[in-house]
């Protein structure tokens, strides 16, 4: 992994490689460090406004997902965040979003994890790399369980809202035109 040394950047949308969100202190003022995949850098942005504005980036916002994770899942403290459903970028924040010491989790890149000797957490992510974070082992586990329970509960949501291609198959022509047009009419009276 490597690390670059240029100025910190001054905006950040999270993506399919950023692995952690992670608040740094940087003269006096609180920054991001970012880890992807391959590389780590800074950012001018403190970790929640990064999520934020990865929120907005992909249609939402903060408050809005924060909403929607309660919706789905009742869980309305330290709630994992849906950045973004389609490329499956699910957040889960290490402590309070609230508190200026929260860092952020890629959920999908989290591989293991383990507890330190002084109660911390190490966690071995995607790109093979450790890291020990300021959280107990029982929370980041507990982290790690409610964001797949909300992933899980989101895709079933989409898997049995939307009939999959090959039902339509199963239905002789006509039947599956019918069945096409029903499921056209449907979508469009409940958006109008």
């Amino acid at each position: 992994m490597s690390q670059k040394t240029d100025a910190p950047l001054e905006s950040y949308e999270v993506n399919g490689a950023t692995i952690a969100v992670l608040p740094e202190e940087i003269d006096g003022k609180i920054c991001s460090k970012i880890i992807e995949k391959d590389c780590v850098f800074y950012v001018n942005m403190k970790p929640l406004q990064i999520v934020d504005r990865s929120c907005r980036f992909f249609g939402s916002s903060y408050a809005g997902r924060k909403a929607g994770t309660y919706e789905v899942t009742k869980i309305s403290h330290k709630p994992p965040i849906m950045v973004d459903p389609s490329n499956q970028i699910f957040l889960f924040p290490t402590l309070s979003s609230t508190r200026p010491q929260c860092g952020w989790i890629s959920h999908v890149h989290v591989k293991e994890f383990k507890a330190t000797e002084f109660d911390d957490t190490e966690v071995t992510f995607s790109n093979g790399k450790t890291m020990e974070l300021p959280i107990s082992y029982n929370s980041f586990e507990n982290q790690v369980y409610r964001t797949a329970w909300l992933r899980t509960k989101f895709q079933d949501r989409i898997d049995h809202r939307v009939p999959k291609r090959q039902e339509f198959m199963l239905y002789p022509k006509e039947e599956r035109t019918k069945m096409i047009y029903d499921f056209i009419l449907r979508e469009l009276g409940e958006r109008y």
